[in-house]
């Protein structure tokens, strides 16, 4: 793989940069939610609900997301699904050509349900690691909001009664 000088330069500062630094930029947001663990996992996979806490691009249609799942968005910006455990683990890759240019391929978006000894079920929402990018105090703070708006929409939706299923 050949790399241009940029390329070169923001590949050493990267490195530099994790050599010095030791603080990573992880999002890390958990939320109770009283609702089976199948429940929470039809709000993280059907589109009609996702829209509701995500965006999607506006030519996904209404199909339900799986283990071949890739999303992609006419800005070239691609979510890819790499782990599928029904009703347990779902995790998503983003990569975005800005990114790609600072030598950084993808950042994660892990979704994880559990359940604690009184029966409830946790959604643990995970992003990053954002350290790694130019712009990382952005991105963190970004996505701290998102987990945050996120979690508690899917939280909403998973214990409405009245939501359609």
């Amino acid at each position: 793989m050949l790399f241009t000088q940029k390329q070169l330069l923001v590949l050493l500062s990267i490195n530099l940069k994790n050599h010095t630094m030791s603080k990573s930029l992880i999002v890390k947001h958990s939320i109770k939610i009283d609702a089976a663990p199948s429940r929470i996992w039809e709000i993280l996979t059907k589109p009609e609900y996702i829209r509701q806490w995500d965006k999607l691009p506006e030519d996904f249609g209404d199909y339900e997301i799986h283990p071949a799942t890739i999303i992609e968005w006419p800005e070239q910006k691609r979510l890819n699904v790499v782990e599928f455990d029904l009703n347990r683990s779902l995790k998503y890759s983003l990569s975005i050509p800005e990114w790609q240019e600072q030598g950084v391929l993808h950042i994660g978006y892990n979704y994880n349900l559990s359940i604690d000894s009184e029966g409830y079920t946790w959604l643990g929402i995970e992003i990053g690691d954002f350290a790694i990018l130019t712009e990382a105090d952005r991105y963190y703070d970004e996505n701290s909001i998102f987990g945050q708006t996120a979690s508690q929409k899917i939280k909403e939706l998973a214990e409405n009664k009245f939501t359609a299923r």
